[in-house]
């Protein structure tokens, strides 16, 4: 009986299901960093293409004139980006005040005024916000650009 105890026989198998059990949790570890990968490329994707339509459309506002560009929010819009999804994007448009931040109310467009701060002229500027979010207007944001256009520069 007491050489029967001290007999090494079935401590192999029980290594053998513990060194099983170890590269499981292995194998499980990988496949769940590969997974969270791929859901963090996509969002990634997502994001970039969100970008360049913000971009394209930003571009768009810098092409124009001082004037031409709008003073109020425009509707928005779901364009379509190159990876075939729907984006919904937000222009939004505001006269501001560079010096003291303060945003204008745009009901006479044709003469909007800052005051002037400390004997410095504060010209009001066209602020240009563009916002995409993924999908819907209640979806999260993916980008929002800003930029503003003066008078001086056309």
């Amino acid at each position: 009986m007491v050489r029967r105890l001290r007999s090494d026989e079935g401590f192999q198998l029980i290594e053998l299901l513990i060194a099983l059990t170890i590269l499981a949790i292995g194998i499980l570890a990988i496949v769940a960093g590969f997974s969270s990968g791929m859901i963090a490329l996509g969002n990634a994707s997502r994001a970039s293409t969100a970008a360049t339509i913000a971009d394209k459309e930003m571009e768009k506002y810098r092409r124009l004139a001082y004037t031409p560009i709008p003073s109020v929010p425009q509707a928005p819009t779901t364009p379509t980006g190159p990876d075939g999804r729907t984006y919904w994007m937000k222009v939004d448009a505001q006269y501001n005040c560079p010096i003291t931040g303060s945003v204008l109310d745009a009901t006479d467009p044709a003469n909007p005024t800052c005051t002037a701060v400390a004997g410095v002229a504060n010209r009001p500027v066209k602020l240009v916000t563009i916002t995409v979010r993924d999908g819907s207007a209640s979806a999260k944001v993916l980008v929002s650009e800003s930029s503003t256009f003066d008078q001086a520069t056309g």
